[in-house]
């Protein structure tokens, strides 16, 4: 309800709005690039963690100088580049995809407490807004050269791709003055703290060094990994592909970029044939991708040829524990509205 509304606000400020409740990686491009729009999209759990192909395109969006497509057209199919650089607001219950969400602000929503109380949208009656867009309008117009012009200086705490995702509101709100410079600054902060620049591999590494911290092991079996990994509530394992656990095949293609392979274990209690990973063969690896919580300079010991278990992991002092799963998000029969028809340009309403 709260994200269905929170997108219903945004339509009536943003220019160009384009609400849909679902939509196709097809549709997309062919939209971005006939209306230019901001796309407004709800209920994004129910379809997009399924579909690589729309993840790949909304993800194209972030960097202006790549953000195309190339896709045949006409009776002659002759190639054509279609633009996907367009403003994006994607509601859903749970978290984005891992590469979605290092390309996004995040503005999480919660529930009222008792005794909280806000003062009720209704969908028909946003007329107070109107004069709210227009003067957003007005002053970016006006200030369209600077604002494009501009390198602000970001908070120190920001990197990377999440330094990329706030530079433009950083930069609108040093245009602005006043007491906007420090808001945006400490919005960035305090909204991105705790997020890092993931892709599913890195993420990945993240839950495996847990495991081993917990289980206080040298080796893993694919099979144990694979259903700790399934049962992470709040990670995106237990859905892997096609709403499936992801499986001990696609374990061994995630940790292949990393140079890391399954073996077959010879170790007094294990059934002969039974393949995992061993704890040496990340040494290198978690030493050079994860850095929150950081990886101590002691080296594991050799496991034993003769025993199940013979290495303590993490070393002492270390902070890392292991990956607890969250509260469920609760469930809403909301959805959000779809255009109806093209949508309308503000062009010349100003």
């Amino acid at each position: 309800m709260w994200k269905t509304t929170l997108l219903t606000m945004l339509g009536v400020v943003v220019p160009r709005p384009l609400p849909a409740s679902n939509i196709t990686a097809a549709a997309l491009f062919r939209a971005v690039e006939k209306w230019r729009p901001t796309l407004l999209v709800d209920e994004a759990d129910t379809f997009l963690r399924n579909s690589d192909g729309l993840r790949g395109i909304i993800n194209s969006g972030h960097n202006k100088n790549t953000a195309f497509v190339i896709r045949t057209a006409g009776d002659d199919h002759e190639p054509r580049l279609f633009r996907t650089w367009a403003p994006k607001a994607i509601a859903l219950i749970g978290r984005l995809p891992p590469t979605l969400e290092s390309r996004s602000v995040h503005v999480e929503l919660r529930r009222m407490a008792e005794g909280e109380h806000v003062e009720p949208l209704r969908g028909d009656r946003l007329g107070h807004l109107e004069p709210l867009r227009r003067r957003a309008w007005r002053w970016a117009s006006d200030n369209a050269v600077t604002l494009a012009n501009l390198d602000p200086e970001m908070p120190s705490t920001l990197h990377g791709r999440a330094a990329d995702n706030w530079r433009s509101m950083v930069g609108i709100a040093d245009v602005a003055s006043g007491d906007w410079p420090q808001r945006a600054r400490r919005a960035a902060d305090v909204l991105a703290a705790g997020r890092s620049e993931q892709t599913a591999g890195v993420m990945l590494l993240e839950d495996i060094h847990a495991l081993f911290a917990e289980r206080s092991t040298a080796r893993l079996p694919s099979n144990e990994i694979v259903q700790a990994l399934g049962a992470m509530e709040d990670r995106p394992w237990s859905e892997w592909k096609a709403g499936k656990p992801i499986t001990a095949r696609q374990l061994a293609k995630l940790l292949l970029p990393f140079k890391i392979n399954p073996t077959k274990f010879r170790a007094a209690g294990y059934t002969p044939g039974t393949r995992g990973y061993e704890l040496t063969d990340f040494t290198d690896t978690f030493a050079r991708w994860l850095q929150d919580p950081p990886i101590q300079s002691a080296t594991a010991p050799q496991p034993s040829k003769t025993a199940t278990s013979d290495a303590s992991y993490p070393p002492q002092n270390s902070n890392v524990v292991a990956d607890k799963p969250g509260p469920k998000p609760t469930e809403t029969a909301e959805c959000g509205a779809v255009a109806d028809g093209e949508p309308q340009s503000w062009e010349n309403e100003l």
